[in-house]
C-alpha cells in the first residue's frame, strides 16, 4: 500500500529551482523526476489561503480563507473573521477553520496513520489517528502570515542565523518523528525560507532598485535553498520503497514591487471615491496665512464611505493583488446600476496606463474568478496588477509613487508555487490533459495516492489508478 511523505517549503520558488539548480543535487534530481515543477497558487496567493487551499482541496470562495490583512471596508461584504469576537483574529481564524476538511483528517477517518507538524491553519487543535502538532498563531502572526518584523541591516546577520537555527530545528523534530513509525502520511511543513527570502532580496538581485553592490549577503538566499535541498536529502534517503515522496508550496516568491499604484486617488479622479475633509486637510490652508506653521501631510485624509461608490481593497498589502469594493446604496442613489456600473469601472480599470503602458495584468469580477459560499467575501472587482506595482491607498498624491518600504522588505509573494512529485507508483497514471497543476489539486491527490476517495474538491487528482484490461 502506497505511503506519502510531503514536505511543505513556504515561499519555495520554482524559478530560483532553475538558477540554483546545479547546486542543489537532491532537487535537481526531484527536478529530472518529478512530473510537475509549478503549482498555480489560489487569489490572492498569500500563504493563509494558499495554504488553506492545500489542506482541503477547495478555493477561497469556499473555504473562506482569503487572507491575513483586514479586507474589509464598511459597505462590502467581508470575512467576519476580521470582525468576529471582538477584534480576535485567531479566535475569528479557528472558527473558520473549523468546517474544513483537511486531507490528512479525511485520511485518519479511513484508519490511516497519519503524523502532521506545523501546518500553518491547524486551530484547534484535532484529534487524529495519529499525531498533529502545531504552533498557535497570535493575531498578529496570522495578519503576518509568516512574514518576521523587518530586521534592521545591523541585525540581518543574527536575524539568518535564526532562521537557520529554527529550520534545523524543525527538520530534526520531523525526521525524528518520521522514523518512529512506518506513518501512512507523513506531512511536515517549513516556514523560514519564506521569511528568508523577503529580508534578503534586494542583496542577491542585482536588478532590484536597492540593490547595494556587492556585499556579504549576496548568497544568504541560496545558502537557504542549499538547506531546504539537504533537508530533502535527508528524507529522501529515508524513504522506504512504498513512500511517495511530494515537495510543494503554495506560492513562490520574487522581487516585491518598487512603485506604489494609488488607485484610490484614482477611483476620486473618475469620481467614484470621495474624501471627507478632516482638520489634517484645513492645516496646509492656514499654513499659507500663518507663517512658520508646519503643513501637515494631505495622505491623512479620510475617506466618505457614505458618499463614494468605490474604494480600493487591499488583499495583501502592497502587493500587485487588490479589489475594489462597490457601495450599492451610493450607486442606487445615483440612479446607477450595480451590474453596468461594475462592467463600465472594470472597462476602465483594464484602460489604466502608467507613461503610456498598462498596468494591470488581469481584472475580473469576483464571480468570474471564483463561485462558492464565501464569494462575497471578495471585492465586487479583482485584479493583479504588473508586478513592479503594488496597491496603494493614499489621497491626494501622485497616481504612482516609490515603495518606501522596499529597502525593508525587497521580496514579495508569486503567484506561483511549487509542486515536485517522486516515486508515484507504476499503477498509477499521471492525468492526461494537465498544463499546471493547482494547489487545489494537492489534497485529491494525496487521497488518491493513500487509495481513498476524495471528497468535495475544487480541485482534482493529478494521479488515477491504470485500468486493467482483462484478456479473454
Amino acid at each position: 500500500m502506497t505511503k506519502v511523505v510531503m514536505l511543505g517549503i513556504s515561499g519555495l520558488d520554482a524559478d530560483l529551482l532553475r538558477v540554483y539548480g546545479p547546486s542543489l543535487p537532491d532537487m535537481r534530481r526531484l527536478l529530472l523526476h518529478s512530473p510537475f515543477l509549478e503549482m498555480r497558487s489560489c487569489f490572492p496567493p498569500e500563504p493563509l489561503p494558499a495554504w488553506a487551499s492545500i489542506y482541503s482541496g477547495l478555493h477561497p470562495a469556499n473555504h473562506g480563507i482569503l487572507t491575513g490583512s483586514d479586507t474589509s471596508c464598511e459597505y462590502s461584504v467581508s470575512s467576519r473573521a476580521h470582525h468576529a469576537n471582538d477584534g480576535n483574529e485567531y479566535a475569528a481564524y479557528a472558527e473558520d477553520v473549523s468546517h474544513l476538511e483537511t486531507f490528512w483528517s479525511a485520511a485518519s477517518r479511513a484508519g490511516k496513520r497519519v503524523c502532521v507538524l506545523n501546518p500553518l491553519l491547524a486551530m484547534p487543535a484535532e484529534q487524529v489517528n495519529g499525531i498533529v502538532q502545531a504552533q498557535p498563531l497570535t493575531g498578529a502572526e496570522v495578519k503576518r502570515a509568516g512574514v518576521t518584523s523587518a530586521p534592521s541591516t545591523r541585525k540581518l546577520e543574527t536575524f539568518c542565523n535564526e532562521l537557520q537555527a529554527r529550520t534545523l530545528q524543525q527538520a530534526s523534530m520531523a525526521l525524528d518523528l518520521f522514523h518512529r513509525e512506518p506513518w501512512d502520511l507523513f506531512f511536515v511543513q517549513l516556514d523560514t525560507l519564506d521569511s528568508a527570502q523577503h529580508f534578503l532580496w534586494r542583496y542577491s538581485d542585482p536588478g532590484d532598485p536597492t540593490y547595494p553592490g556587492r556585499n556579504g549577503y549576496a548568497s544568504r538566499i541560496l545558502e537557504f535553498y542549499r538547506l531546504f535541498d539537504e533537508i530533502t536529502g535527508r528524507f529522501r534517503r529515508s524513504l522506504a520503497d512504498d513512500n511517495v515522496l511530494l515537495v510543494v508550496s503554495g506560492h513562490g516568491h520574487g522581487r516585491r514591487c518598487a512603485h506604489r499604484l494609488h488607485i484610490n486617488e484614482w477611483l476620486r479622479g473618475q469620481g467614484l471615491l470621495v474624501a471627507r475633509e478632516r482638520l489634517q486637510d484645513v492645516l496646509p490652508r492656514l499654513a499659507r496665512r500663518l507663517p512658520g506653521r508646519r503643513a501637515v501631510r494631505r495622505s491623512l485624509v479620510s475617506i466618505d464611505r457614505s458618499a463614494s461608490a468605490a474604494q480600493l481593497v487591499e488583499l495583501a498589502g502592497t502587493s500587485p493583488f487588490g479589489g475594489i469594493a462597490l457601495n450599492r446604496e451610493v450607486l442606487a442613489r445615483r440612479g446607477e446600476s450595480y451590474q453596468r456600473a461594475r462592467a463600465a469601472l472594470l472597462q476602465k480599470l483594464l484602460q489604466l496606463r502608467v507613461k503610456g503602458y498598462p498596468v494591470i495584468k488581469w481584472a475580473r469580477t469576483r464571480e468570474e474568478l471564483y463561485e462558492g459560499a464565501f464569494t462575497t467575501r471578495y471585492p465586487d472587482i479583482v485584479f493583479e496588477l504588473r508586478s513592479d506595482f503594488g496597491v496603494a491607498s493614499d489621497l491626494f498624491t501622485p497616481l504612482v509613487t516609490p515603495d518606501g518600504a522596499h529597502r525593508l522588505i525587497s521580496g514579495g509573494h508569486t503567484a506561483q508555487g511549487v509542486l515536485l512529485m517522486e516515486h508515484v507508483p507504476d499503477r498509477f497514471d499521471i492525468r492526461e490533459g494537465i498544463t499546471e497543476p493547482t494547489v487545489m489539486d494537492v489534497a485529491p491527490t494525496v487521497l488518491q495516492l493513500l487509495g481513498l476517495a476524495a471528497g468535495k474538491h475544487d480541485g482534482a487528482s493529478l494521479v488515477s489508478p491504470q485500468q486493467v484490461t482483462q484478456l479473454i
